[in-house]
């Protein structure tokens, strides 16, 4: 079953859908975290065949658009990387009591994965949330990616307009156009900050961890290494030699990274005794 739905963080109402198995759900609950503007749209499908088949197994989870963002409420000059964290944290809460689960574990791709590390790194040593882990080609170094986005709104300004004529004029000073999306440069100034692999972690307080690796080589990427480095055996990377599905409009399978994810996290839960 697919239900969309409605749901409450700080006030605001979040859109999702619930993904629910058929007869007897496991006791884990996934939650998709998703990435970041025009990266969520192309990956969007990607999501959707992971929950569809995480349900056939009795895996019940939630795909959810975070404030300002999708069909969520609000601007999206209302996005911010601190006021995601907190819809992921109400985004979980109700995953738990709708689908009657007691572990949550969070999936997340690139910017997604980002916010779900820190999620599970801001909590205190005792917690028992997240479950695990999963992450997707995470950001690791905000400053690049958000030179990525300039970079990618500078060259569709170069097709569209034959010349790179930079930032536009949004008539607030407080917002800037970011490859189509109306940001505010606080956003922005939070993503250029943003730093995992430098964040404090300490590897023993993680869940388990699984870093999967979309690239032309397996061996892991320079951006990657740092991060590897520094969760040391909490984490286990699974490479794939696929291009990013997030940055391309046409179709990429993605079969093989889903199904290993898939296979990870029924894994996890057997072992531990779900």
């Amino acid at each position: 079953m697919e239900e969309p739905l409605l749901f409450e963080s700080e006030g605001l109402r979040l859109f999702g859908v619930l993904h629910l198995p058929e007869g007897q759900a496991r006791d884990l609950g996934l939650l998709f975290c998703a990435p970041f503007a025009e990266e969520q749209k192309q990956a969007c499908r990607v999501f959707v065949e992971m929950a569809r088949r995480l349900a056939t197994l009795g895996l019940p989870s939630l795909r959810f658009d975070y404030r300002g963002t999708g069909d969520s409420q609000g601007p999206f000059t209302e996005f911010s990387l601190a006021g995601a964290l907190h819809d992921i944290q109400a985004a979980a809460a109700f995953l738990r009591e709708r689908a009657g689960v007691e572990r949550i574990g969070l999936i997340g791709l690139r910017l997604g994965a980002s916010l779900a590390f820190q999620t599970a790194d801001c909590r205190p040593p005792t917690a028992d949330f997240p479950f695990c882990l999963v992450l997707w080609q995470p950001i690791v170094d905000g400053a690049l990616f958000y030179r990525l986005n300039i970079r990618r709104m500078l060259v569709r300004q170069m097709m569209t307009h034959g010349k790179a004529t930079g930032e536009r004029d949004t008539g607030d000073a407080g917002t800037i156009d970011l490859d189509g999306f109306l940001a505010s440069r606080s956003m922005c100034e939070e993503i250029k900050a943003l730093r995992i692999a430098e964040c404090g972690v300490r590897s023993a307080k993680l869940p388990p961890t699984l870093l999967v690796q979309c690239a032309p080589t397996t061996e892991p990427s320079a951006e990657l290494k740092p991060l590897l480095d520094k969760l040391g055996p909490s984490a286990r990377l699974l490479p794939f030699v696929l291009e990013p599905f997030w940055d391309r409009l046409g179709y990429v399978d993605c079969s093989a990274p889903i199904e290993a994810t898939v296979a990870w996290l029924v894994e996890r839960e057997a072992a531990s005794g779900g």
